[in-house]
């Protein structure tokens, strides 16, 4: 049977051929597919388009939800059939990050085809397994999701700090090691080592791993570690010794990993296993704010404490180029109440000027005009005063969505 690597691997040279018609895919994704080549009405691109269509969110799941960016990324690549440049600016990040992002969204679409290739079951045969060798679920996986939206609509922008997490974590950890004899410790963690994933989802998955491992061991020692690497941060939750025939897997982690950005991978060397996981790092986000009132800044600089944005103001917009310059911000937030220029028409510039027409501007005024703020160019419209949760939203919103048009 093959990996899901392998499967991965093939399916994205089944995507990048998917509207050439000489193209004939792997073997092995013609069986997850049920494609047969010559098959009328089931091409190999219809199919492939369904399956993506179906992991559209629900209209109720939040605009910031993971699974929003993986659907996007999938429909403007192989449904649209934009260049990975053109998808990029489509979702204003940039064409390096974009590829990342891609190869996630291309895992998500592969578990779920290897999830759906296996022939349904005869009455009292036991249900089919996937390429991990767990039993499928769809309505499991569509309860994570709903979960994990949940904790990022009633939390939004929260970081975990990695080290301060698995520090939260071992006394439950210890509870549940020493029953087996079992010792969990954690390798001294960088302060600085923070992730996208949500605390609470974090901690989940390092409990999981920990339960996993120690069901299997009659004693030894399970080690936590985490490091950056590039841009992700390795994190490990290793156990020993173990009997060399088991086989672990998680589908709670992969699955949550997945649709937070994130991978899992378990490593088996001699009697010893661990969960390998990638994690998103939560690189700072640079907000621009302009607006004259500097107690209005003060709430905002509050609002962001603890997530990956940082504030940027100005009082004017004077100096608005010379500092985009300096200090290039990912998102602009424009009062249109100025007192040195009329902000209508600063956003005329910005929406048209060649450095700043990619960098998404949210508009929060007093002034109601928000059909004429996304006609001039705006992502986003938000009337003041203006909450946490609803200017978190929207950051994220802009960030998750790009630019209109």
């Amino acid at each position: 049977m093959a990996t899901f690597e392998e499967f991965v691997n093939h399916l994205q040279e089944a995507l990048t051929h998917l509207y050439d018609p000489t193209f004939q895919p792997h073997e092995i994704i013609r069986a997850a597919v049920g494609y047969r080549p010559g098959q009328e009405g089931r091409t190999l691109t219809a199919i492939i388009h369904q399956a993506i269509e179906e992991l559209q969110p629900d209209p109720e799941t939040p605009v910031t939800a993971r699974s929003h960016r993986i659907y996007e990324v999938l429909a403007c690549r192989y449904i649209q059939g934009l260049t990975q440049v053109e998808t990029a600016y489509r979702l204003g990040i940039s064409p390096r990050h974009l590829r990342r992002e891609q190869r996630q969204a291309v895992e998500v679409l592969a578990r779920k085809l290897s999830a759906t290739s296996q022939p349904a079951p005869k009455p009292g045969q036991p249900q089919p397994k996937g390429l991990r060798g767990q039993t499928p679920s769809r309505s499991w996986q569509s309860q994570v999701r709903q979960d994990l939206a949940s904790l990022h609509q009633h939390a939004p922008g929260v970081l975990s700090n990695v080290g301060e997490t698995v520090v939260g974590m071992l006394p439950v950890g210890r509870t549940l090691a020493t029953r087996h004899n079992v010792l969990l410790e954690a390798a001294p963690i960088p302060p600085d080592l923070k992730t996208t994933i949500h605390p609470t989802a974090l901690r989940q998955i390092l409990l999981t791993a920990v339960e996993k491992l120690v069901q299997h061991m009659s004693s030894g020692q399970i080690t936590l570690n985490a490091e950056k690497r590039g841009q992700a941060i390795a994190l490990k939750v290793a156990g020993q010794p173990l009997a060399t025939d088991i086989t672990l897997s998680s589908d709670f982690i992969q699955e949550t990993l997945a649709l937070e950005g994130g991978k899992l991978e378990i490593i088996a060397t001699a009697d010893r296993l661990t969960f390998a996981m990638s994690l998103p790092r939560a690189d700072k986000i640079k907000v621009l704010v302009i607006d004259d009132n500097t107690d209005l800044v003060h709430f905002y600089r509050r609002y962001v404490a603890k997530t990956r944005f940082e504030i940027i103001h100005i009082a004017d917009g004077r100096h608005l180029f010379e500092t985009i310059e300096t200090l290039p911000p990912d998102v602009i937030v424009l009062d249109v109440m100025l007192p040195d220029i009329d902000g209508w028409e600063l956003l005329t510039h910005l929406h048209e000027h060649p450095a700043t027409r990619s960098i998404p501007v949210i508009v929060c005024s007093v002034v109601r005009r928000e059909e004429l703020a996304l006609a001039l160019g705006a992502a986003y419209y938000i009337a003041k005063p203006v909450r946490r949760m609803q200017f978190i939203q929207a950051l994220e919103q802009v960030l998750g969505a790009g630019q209109p048009g």
